[in-house]
């Protein structure tokens, strides 16, 4: 009697502790490129683009993307001080994150110019793009009310197999507390990425 009175309690404990689970929130990264700040020039250029043609005219490979292995987790990581990772409690990624900065990166690239279309690494042998976009995040952090972001980029010719370009990317910003203003400054540090990328991708044919 007494084991079925002790089974009892600890499954009313379980069920009272499943009911009082603090609900787990999901964030996601968002392009930033609002046509606002785009410079008139380009706003032309590409209202110009899309009444001649509604058709691509630059197929781009997004990818390899390759993120530092501390980034590589759906639990969000709120600040980094003194070599320690703060995590965010009950904050998540809605996607894997390296999954996320290609998809944002492309997203970006397409409002500078919507004749782009991107095809995400790894790509089948016949759709292989000419060119693509390797990125490598070394670090992505928010620490002392600042978020920062020091990446690689290199522009790839994939028939040549050739590098055509590649830099070294840092920048900081201001950044607010909470892990929906992160994800908000981190959308913003990768829309300044992709537009120093996108000058370099319109010298290519």
């Amino acid at each position: 009697m007494m084991r079925r009175l002790f089974l009892l309690a600890g499954l009313c404990s379980l069920m009272l502790a499943c009911q009082h689970s603090p609900q787990k929130n999901y964030y996601y990264l968002t392009p930033q490129l609002a046509t606002e700040q785009l410079t008139t020039e380009r706003r032309g250029t590409e209202q110009a683009a899309t009444d001649k043609t509604n058709n691509t005219t630059q197929l781009i490979g997004i990818g390899p993307v390759e993120i530092a292995d501390y980034l590589n987790r759906l639990q969000i990581i709120d600040s980094q001080t003194n070599n320690t990772l703060n995590m965010a409690d009950n904050a998540y990624w809605a996607e894997p994150f390296d999954k996320s900065i290609a998809r944002v990166t492309a997203l970006n690239l397409t409002q500078l110019n919507s004749t782009r279309s991107f095809v995400d690494f790894p790509w089948r042998s016949d759709s292989k793009p000419r060119y693509s976009l390797r990125l490598r995040v070394d670090n992505l952090a928010r620490s002392a009310g600042k978020a920062s972001i020091n990446a690689t980029w290199e522009l790839m010719d994939n028939d040549t197999k050739k590098s055509l370009l590649r830099r070294h990317f840092v920048k900081t910003l201001a950044a607010n507390s909470g892990a929906k203003a992160l994800a908000q400054v981190y959308s913003q540090l990768l829309a300044d990425l992709a537009t120093e990328v996108d000058t370099e991708l319109r010298k290519i044919p």
